[in-house]
């Protein structure tokens, strides 16, 4: 370096209090940080060549993490070759020069990192996907992902942040016994960001919900989409968004439709009051039976088909059975099936299903 700046004429006079040659030596070490960022674009894509063709959201991941792999290769540049730069003994450059330089640089260093390092969080589903024997992710294992996610960010970023603040020169250690003597004061202030932090853990080892269920919570109610380091978020039947703090969740209960081993169908019936009994006793028989040989019920045994009462304007035939389904859609077909089997019964029956417009054009 010494004999680069030797090379340029007049070297040693002074621009605005530095030597020429290093202002010269400085706009080098610049326009090689811009040549290593292109570089390090140019290089990235053949590097994650191999692994691409294997796992297709890392074409994703190459095209928006080079930008930052890029500037992580200007920084280093900046860093180390203005540290070799003052470190020579017949140049003179100021310390004001030198040490905004270096943390310039290794604050671009320790960014395009850290950034890059972001967006790789970000293939871990995929990366266990392609990993997982079947390819298929259960909801459990999506929970777990989506809390491991969260967790290594705030991770990251922490981590990035303390770096950056030492390339600045910064003392951590005395602004970390700052925190200690002021913990106080600061675990006060942020208890709620704490709380749910807290939350967010106690959520991951007790899972009492997944990705998926539907759940309630007080006056909230809804799909589970995404459980953070911070928030759980629900959408709702109109399609909304709901945002909950995971100390909310914690000190509150929670309602999981999700976990349920059967869901109950209780409909009733409404006869015409001039049904005959015969009819009336052989129709809840026929129901009786068409749930039991239905594929998508269970728990025969405490499922019922009876009269149970009998009004002013007719036959209330009360039912009672459990559905064996996985969803809402699966739940509603099964529904049809059965509702349609009971009507043509009637019909075979030839009851007739009580109406009130018909029955008051009898009167």
């Amino acid at each position: 370096m010494d004999a680069f700046i030797r090379l340029v004429p007049g070297w040693d006079n002074l621009v605005l209090g530095v030597q020429l040659g290093i202002w010269v030596s400085l706009l080098a070490i610049f326009l090689l940080g811009l040549v290593a960022r292109l570089l390090v674009i140019f290089l990235f894509p053949l590097l994650m060549k191999p692994f691409t063709g294997k796992i297709d959201s890392l074409n994703e991941f190459e095209m928006r993490s080079r930008v930052s792999f890029g500037a992580a290769g200007a920084g280093l540049v900046w860093w180390k070759m203005t540290e070799y730069l003052g470190r020579e003994p017949e140049v003179v450059l100021p310390e004001t020069f030198e040490y905004w330089i270096t943390a310039f640089g290794e604050a671009a260093f320790l960014i395009g990192i850290v950034w890059g390092v972001m967006r790789l969080v970000d293939l871990l589903p995929d990366l266990i996907v392609w990993w997982d024997d079947d390819g298929v992710l259960d909801q459990s294992t999506k929970t777990l992902i989506t809390g491991v996610e969260s967790v290594l960010r705030v991770i990251i970023v922490l981590g990035g942040t303390v770096l950056v603040a030492e390339g600045f020169g910064f003392d951590m250690m005395t602004l970390l016994a700052g925190l200690g003597i002021g913990g106080l004061a600061f675990a006060f202030a942020a208890k709620d960001t704490i709380g749910n932090l807290f939350g967010s853990i106690t959520l991951l080892l007790d899972r009492p919900f997944r990705v998926g269920d539907w759940i309630k919570v007080g006056s909230s109610e809804g799909e589970v989409i995404q459980v953070g380091i911070r928030t759980t978020l629900l959408r709702t039947t109109a399609d909304t968004v709901i945002t909950l703090p995971n100390s909310t969740l914690v000190n509150k209960g929670i309602e999981n439709f999700g976990k349920r081993r059967w869901r109950r169908y209780q409909p009733i019936f409404y006869l015409d009051l001039s049904s005959d009994a015969d009819a009336l006793e052989e129709f809840c028989t026929g129901i009786w039976n068409l749930v039991c040989e239905h594929s998508k019920t269970q728990k025969h045994d405490s499922s019922y088909a009876r009269v149970s009462a009998i009004s002013k304007d007719s036959f209330e035939v009360a039912c009672n059975l459990y559905w064996d389904v996985s969803g809402g859609n699966e739940e509603k077909e099964a529904r049809e099936t059965l509702l349609l089997d009971v009507s043509r019964l009637a019909k075979e029956l030839k009851l007739e299903f009580f109406e009130p417009r018909m029955r008051a054009s009898r009167e």
